[in-house]
């Protein structure tokens, strides 16, 4: 998708205001182009996401279910509750994108409106997953040594140890949230960051011309 090309759609909707809607209908083909629109590849990496996460929630929830004499599957419907959760996400998220895609819509204060809806999703995206981490990890001491009576120091090594091992739990917990969150942003912004700072781009370089 060429940047100048945009801006030329740009410049014919604005000189021929009694057809807009042609102009914008055009604009939008643009930035739908299966292999280069940022919009398309949003979507694309959305679904692989979805791919990747029944992919693992699935071998996970199977694996405690089926480890441990069963003892453990509370965190294998821990688990499908998440996925579901995720599912709920894809789908408005997708739906979302698919709008922002409408041909028979106005472009300029929709995409913008919605621009900035997909941002809110991405920053909830990212606060979840980094706050799913201590979530998890307690859930799993909770279960494991409070629920289930399971002296986790004694399977570390550390028995008769229980507080200071509950301190490095803590400890591990923190920095492990810490190094997360990072790598999460990272990610984010990989596979959504970078496309949504490029539409926002070429709104603002479009209305500039």
């Amino acid at each position: 998708m060429e940047l100048n090309e945009l801006k030329e759609i740009w410049k014919q909707a604005a000189a021929t205001p009694e057809d807009p809607l042609k102009s914008d209908e055009e604009l939008m083909n643009m930035l739908q182009e299966p292999s280069k629109g940022p919009i398309a590849k949003m979507r694309r990496n959305l679904f692989l996401e979805l791919i990747l996460v029944v992919i693992s929630v699935t071998s996970v929830s199977i694996y405690y279910f089926l480890a441990f004499e069963g003892r453990f599957r509370e965190v294998s419907w821990a688990y499908m509750l998440l996925s579901l959760v995720f599912v709920g996400y894809y789908y408005r998220k997708n739906k979302l994108l698919r709008s922002m895609q409408c041909t028979a819509c106005r472009v300029k204060a929709n995409l913008e409106l919605q621009l900035k809806t997909l941002e809110k999703y991405v920053k909830l995206y990212l606060i979840i997953g980094t706050a799913l981490v201590p979530i998890v990890m307690y859930f799993m001491y909770f279960l494991v040594h409070g629920y289930k009576k399971v002296p986790l120091a004694n399977a570390f090594g550390m028995a008769g140890s229980e507080n200071k091992f509950a301190l490095l739990y803590l400890l591990f917990t923190i920095i492990f949230t810490i190094v997360l969150f990072f790598l999460n942003r990272w990610y984010i912004d990989l596979l959504y960051g970078r496309h949504i700072r490029k539409l926002r781009q070429l709104i603002r370089e479009m209305e500039e011309s």
